[in-house]
């Protein structure tokens, strides 16, 4: 008995001195001056730390770096607002009669990485604007998912990616909305909102569910910052519905392939799409197939940026064997930057957008001025845009337009 006792309080002694030397060492990591923790020397006679614990810093050539053990996690977020003046039509009773502010974003969301393995994003807007019907001139604001995809690397640089994404067949998806130099993107890629004239859809895809096998250029950059072109790509086959679906339309996947070129902060894409999809409700269903090409390029040489992007679409009927649709539309703009403590920036753009070759009244162009300051400090730009809107002749409209924005990035 005695024996037996001895032994159970040598155990729990032993388990006491082990738990107290655990806590120890998890306790006795320094911090350099940026927060980040440095491995202690090892004392005279023991052992030195193994080399795949030891800090980035205190790695010697050839040593592995030891992978992070989780997901380090990024919040970010923006607010655009702005106020929008139309000019009222006389004839048209939703087109103008609208004036005053309107949220564009109000985003916020989380990045996060597992070294060089995965990462993910996730985010959310609460500036959706929701309309009941096609150039309803009152609209409420809803919050929506705007991406929610995971990134896992196969082979060096190349992943796969699986959720709600952009995929690279709209050139617009390249320019974030906190760089776009204008309030608003292209026509091609926004269409027109109602009240801003006979309300009509962009041609790109938008957001949807779905896998993509990618290698995004800018994850090509060296190390040591040179920078030459860098080549990147594309294959993603998604749902091809509403980005706002939780499912697919029918039970066939859209499909599309793009090609990306970088150099420095220049770039240029070619992508084509082909989905087949599905329209309206039970009984009344149809089958529609949209066959796109699109091409955009942004060159940036100091002081000028030049950008430009075309969209072609080739719609066929399956379900009403009615003839086959053509859209088009494009951009072409110039910006001149002015470096300073509060840089400033003006320009011009050039759009058009022609929904339907079977509608042969429906095509409108934009002529936009715009001007952009931006306040470093505040972590705010703001911007003015002047568009003067030109319709066919057989639908004219007076509505041209004024839009004041200003953008927080969080």
């Amino acid at each position: 008995m005695i024996g037996i006792q001895k032994l159970r309080w040598i155990i729990i002694t032993g388990v006491f001195v082990s738990a107290a030397a655990e806590a120890q060492t998890a306790s006795s990591p320094a911090a350099s001056g940026d927060g980040t923790p440095v491995a202690p020397s090892a004392p005279m006679g023991e052992p030195a730390t193994p080399a795949a614990n030891r800090a980035p810093s205190d790695k010697q050539p050839g040593e592995p770096v030891a992978e992070p053990a989780g997901f380090t996690w990024q919040p970010f977020g923006y607010l655009r607002m702005q106020y929008i003046a139309v000019q009222n039509d006389p004839n048209v009773a939703f087109i103008g009669r609208d004036d005053g502010f309107e949220l564009q974003n109000a985003r916020l969301g989380v990045r996060g990485q597992l070294g060089l393995r995965a990462s993910f994003l996730v985010a959310f807007d609460g500036a959706v604007d929701e309309r009941a019907q096609i150039n309803s001139p009152q609209g409420k604001l809803k919050v929506g998912l705007r991406d929610a995809y995971t990134d896992v690397a196969v082979s060096g640089r190349i992943a796969v990616r699986g959720g709600l994404f952009q995929t690279w067949v709209d050139p617009e998806a390249l320019v974030a909305d906190t760089a776009r130099e204008f309030v608003d993107r292209p026509i091609e890629s926004r269409g027109i909102r109602a009240t801003e004239g006979w309300q009509t859809p962009g041609l790109p895809p938008g957001r949807s569910l779905g896998a993509a096998l990618r290698l995004d250029p800018i994850a090509l950059t060296p190390p040591d910052g040179s920078d030459g072109p860098r080549v990147g790509f594309e294959l993603a086959v998604q749902n091809g519905a509403d980005e706002y679906s939780s499912n697919n339309d029918n039970d066939k996947p859209a499909a599309s392939a793009a090609l990306v070129v970088r150099f420095h902060d220049s770039w240029i894409v070619g992508a084509a799409r082909w989905n087949p999809r599905t329209v309206g409700d039970l009984p009344f269903r149809q089958d529609e197939t949209d066959v796109q090409g699109t091409l955009g390029a942004h060159l940036a040489a100091g002081p000028l940026s030049l950008g430009a992007g075309v969209i072609v679409q080739h719609t066929t009927f399956e379900s009403t064997g009615g003839p086959s649709q053509n859209a088009f539309g494009g951009h072409a703009q110039v910006m001149f930057r002015v470096p300073g403590p509060h840089p400033f920036a003006f320009g011009y753009r050039f759009g058009i957008i022609d929904p339907s070759s079977l509608i042969v009244t429906d095509r409108v162009m934009e002529h936009t001025a715009a001007a952009l300051v931006s306040v470093p400090s505040l972590r705010m730009r703001v911007q003015l845009q002047l568009t003067h809107v030109i319709e066919d002749a057989a639908r004219d409209l007076s509505n041209d337009r004024v839009q004041l924005a200003a953008e927080v990035s969080l």
